[in-house]
């Protein structure tokens, strides 16, 4: 059995945190890269819709997009360049993702290339996109 699991409904479930991500992001829903605050709007358009039955879709904390980076994993990016998530998320994403980290005008950004984290202007439109999750992280041995 594949550590992320396909719901059959745009989204995957990962049984090792019990977090519930979109395959899609942002940028593969929408058509367009997007800062934060565009982000925060999409994320309560999907509440509002009840995207796959639920209203509590969220943008990510740091510690929930770490657990979906792993050196092990290969999948493409909208570049096709090797980004490592699983390949249960759909190619041609983004190779960086928006947390819910904010300190001022900026916001973290994590890279799914390097698995590392960096500051940048909250409302810098791109290549950034948001890869948007739901459920609380269970705290695994890696955690």
């Amino acid at each position: 059995m594949s550590r992320f699991e396909d719901n059959q409904d745009g989204t995957i479930t990962d049984t090792e945190t019990d977090l519930t991500w979109f395959k899609k992001d942002s940028r593969q829903l929408t058509g367009r890269w997007m800062h934060l605050e565009k982000s925060r709007k999409l994320v309560r358009e999907h509440n509002k819709e009840k995207t796959g039955g639920f209203n509590d879709w969220r943008i990510p904390k740091l510690e929930d997009i770490k657990t979906i980076f792993d050196k092990s994993f290969s999948n493409r990016d909208f570049g096709n360049s090797e980004t490592h998530i699983h390949e249960q998320f759909e190619k041609g994403g983004a190779d960086c993702c928006w947390t819910d980290t904010v300190n001022g005008e900026r916001a973290m950004m994590f890279s799914l290339v390097k698995g590392r984290s960096s500051w940048i202007n909250k409302f810098g439109d791109g290549p950034f996109a948001v890869r948007l999750v739901r459920g609380t992280r269970r705290e695994t041995k890696s955690s």
